[in-house]
């Protein structure tokens, strides 16, 4: 049965997607959504557990192990999140006319099909369609950013699709060496050769020269989609510009899915030439990151800006992580990307409402927020208080577990310099954040009731969130520690 779900998972959103485009009514529409992700959640917890039991299951050209497992749980969970916060967020969208009702089941169908994309990267097996499955997302989330079809977002899109593509062009260079490697090594052609489960076999016979050609042009190619600096230039433009559920997606999915496209490579590398090449390679990346990110979140006085530049920060501390590598280091980095993922939705979440109810994306304008919107401006101060790593917020215990991984190896200069910058973007975060939580509401503002929808979908990250501060479920721990051992 497990087997079959391999194939059947990827069907169900693009099934969901189709469905899409048989009615204009909103009310089905959105149900169709919310079953849809629900089916894709089911089924997925269906396949955790029969993966938990008895081990890695694959067909054809998919695969599932513990380590994919985890993408595999953030993109269905996020999916649903993503699918209740939008049923509500939609119709204040069209109410201001944000979103037309013409286009809608349009939309739908784009963010179905850009799920199912994402679904087939983190089961792909085969590193040629892991990276056609990558260039799938860009294709499907290109639309769906410059959605709205002003001129900022037009421009974000066509960033989006400049940047990233020639940045996945560097990817595909370097699965095409890495192919060459193992065919060098005897793999048969074709397939064969492109498995990352059959590489991983002969990987400490693979030529170390060749492999560490083709892991630097993966780093670039996927590091591009993974929003990693210097080539993260879109992602402050593409996740300020696109609707908020999309933002969400973007930012707490798409990008942990080229970091999985990054993880894959490492292993290969890590057999091939020793660990040492990959994680120096991933500390550079991941210490540029942080570095580039700090300023800008300073600066910052659009909401949703402020928080791409964070996902460019986060994703640099998930590389620090695996950078400094070992047990600790690598588990703390797969708990970062389930715990950025899940924070940085529920912030996307808040400041869409936040932004719905001020008309404006501008900081500065919005003031006060607790007093018009308790529970969403507690929610916006929740998730900024994690990203921040404050405990007892999940971030915290994820970047806590990456400082220790990196003085366990001695590694005391990206330390000083990771501590400098959380620090500082600590400061520059909670004054951002505070100026807008507390103070003097505007008179012109919102003042209507908090719809349920959008409440419930932040509600459930929110306990999330908190839950995974306090304490690691342990079929959760379980799930972390077989897949740090993959990566290692």
């Amino acid at each position: 049965m497990s087997e079959t779900l391999l194939w059947v998972l990827p069907v169900v959103p693009a099934v969901t997607a189709l469905l899409m485009l048989t009615t204009h009514d909103r009310r089905i529409l959105s149900a169709i959504d919310v079953c849809g992700s629900a089916v894709l959640l089911a089924l997925t917890l269906v396949l955790a557990r029969e993966v938990a039991s008895g081990g890695p299951r694959a067909i054809g050209l998919l695969r599932i192990d513990d380590l994919g497992l985890i993408f595999l749980l953030l993109v269905a969970f996020l999916t649903l999140a993503v699918s209740i916060y939008t049923v509500g967020w939609l119709k204040q969208a069209l109410a201001v006319g944000n979103m037309k009702s013409e286009l809608l089941r349009s939309y739908f169908a784009l963010v179905h099909a850009f799920v199912a994309t994402m679904v087939v990267t983190v089961l792909a097996d085969n590193l040629g369609v892991l990276w056609i499955a990558m260039e799938g997302t860009t294709i499907t989330s290109a639309v769906l950013i410059g959605y709205h079809g002003h001129q900022h977002g037009l421009e974000a899109a066509w960033k989006y699709i400049i940047v990233t593509t020639i940045g996945i062009s560097f990817g595909l260079f370097g699965t095409v060496v890495i192919y060459a490697a193992a065919a060098a090594a005897g793999l048969h052609g074709g397939a064969g050769a492109l498995s990352w489960s059959a590489i991983m076999k002969v990987a400490p016979t693979l030529d170390p020269g060749i492999v560490r050609i083709g892991f630097i042009f993966v780093m670039v190619g996927y590091g591009t989609k993974a929003g990693l600096a210097p080539m993260h230039l879109w992602l402050p433009d593409a996740h300020s510009q696109a609707p908020t559920p999309v933002s969400a997606l973007l930012s707490g999915v798409l990008i942990k899915c080229a970091l999985l496209g990054i993880i894959r490579f490492q292993t290969i590398a890590a057999a091939a030439c020793g660990p040492a090449f990959p994680a120096g390679v991933l500390l550079v990346f991941g210490l540029i990151s942080v570095v580039v990110a700090t300023p800008f979140i300073l600066a910052q006085h659009d909401i949703k800006r402020l928080l791409g530049y964070h996902s460019v920060e986060h994703v640099g501390i998930v590389a620090l992580g695996l950078g400094f590598g070992g047990r600790i280091g690598t588990y703390a980095a797969l708990l970062h990307v389930v715990n950025h993922g899940i924070t940085k939705a529920l912030a996307f979440f808040a400041a869409g409402k936040a932004i719905a109810r001020y008309g404006s994306r501008d900081m500065r304008v919005i003031r006060g927020l607790l007093s018009v919107a308790p529970i969403g401006g507690t929610l916006l101060m929740l998730a900024a208080l994690s990203l921040a790593g404050v405990p007892p917020f999940s971030i915290f215990v994820s970047e806590l577990l990456v400082l220790r991984a990196g003085i366990g190896q001695g590694h005391w200069v990206a330390i000083a310099i990771f501590l400098a910058m959380v620090v500082i973007i600590f400061a520059g975060l909670l004054h951002h954040v505070g100026s807008m939580v507390f103070g003097e509401p505007a008179a012109a503002v919102s003042r209507e009731p908090e719809t349920w929808s959008p409440l419930l979908g932040m509600m459930l990250l929110a306990a999330i969130m908190i839950l995974l501060g306090l304490t690691i479920p342990a079929s959760f721990d379980g799930l972390l520690r077989r897949a740090t051992e993959i990566v290692r």
